[in-house]
């Protein structure tokens, strides 16, 4: 059984907040759509092509400098990966999750930007938080009403986790926390390997087993 899993905190990360918009965020008629099918993907529930939007695309008020984008991206409600990405994920259990291919444009909504690109969907929930052993944590808000833990700055080794991670799906959702989602050992050391990880903001969570007979 591998000791590691990786805790990706790129939806706490500042860095991926960007002008950027998606043909579900632009209609008044699609945003409560919208809404709710982020709310479910944050959550780990597995959703279908109808939930991600067919265009993203840079907003109104967005400039060139915005079309720098990493191999993991916000945009306005889901989340976008490359091809480069995408490639490597392709080749792991996805469980419930689930890829589906979208179009990233400037803002005249004509002008490719990159290559390929696809929207993801987490499609899976595994509660394997250790918070007494973890640092790094903070209590807050990680729905409405609902109060878990949020990442603050982070170093390897700050989160553990139980092994209950180690078996399932590569990539989760914790139930317990929010602006975060998690990869299995060979899934984020083979985005590593693949150079496709600029985005994900990685870091190692120690896996803590019980003792024998517990």
């Amino acid at each position: 059984m591998n000791d590691t899993v990786w805790i990706s905190v790129a939806p706490w990360h500042g860095s991926n907040l960007r002008a950027i918009a998606n043909s579900f965020t632009v209609s008044d008629d699609l945003l409560k759509h919208a809404s709710e099918c982020r709310a479910a993907n944050n959550a780990g529930e597995s959703l279908d092509q109808n939930c991600f939007p067919k265009e993203i695309f840079g907003a109104s008020d967005s400039s060139e400098s915005d079309y720098e984008l990493p191999n993991l991206f916000f945009a306005a409600s889901v989340w976008a990966v490359s091809k480069a990405a995408a490639d490597v994920l392709e080749k792991f259990d996805l469980g419930g999750g689930a890829l589906f291919p979208v179009k990233v444009l400037k803002k005249d909504r004509q002008t490719p930007v990159g290559g390929e690109w696809f929207c993801i969907n987490f499609g899976n929930r595994k509660s394997a938080l250790l918070e007494s052993q973890s640092s790094s944590l903070r209590q807050g808000y990680i729905r409405p009403k609902e109060k878990g833990w949020l990442p603050k700055a982070m170093k390897d080794g700050d989160v553990a986790v139980s092994s209950a991670a180690c078996s399932g799906p590569d990539i989760w959702i914790d139930p317990q926390v929010g602006d975060a989602f998690f990869l299995s050992d060979a899934l984020g050391k083979a985005l590593k390997k693949a150079k496709a990880d600029k985005g994900f903001f990685l870091h190692k969570c120690r896996v803590i087993s019980p003792p024998p007979g517990a």
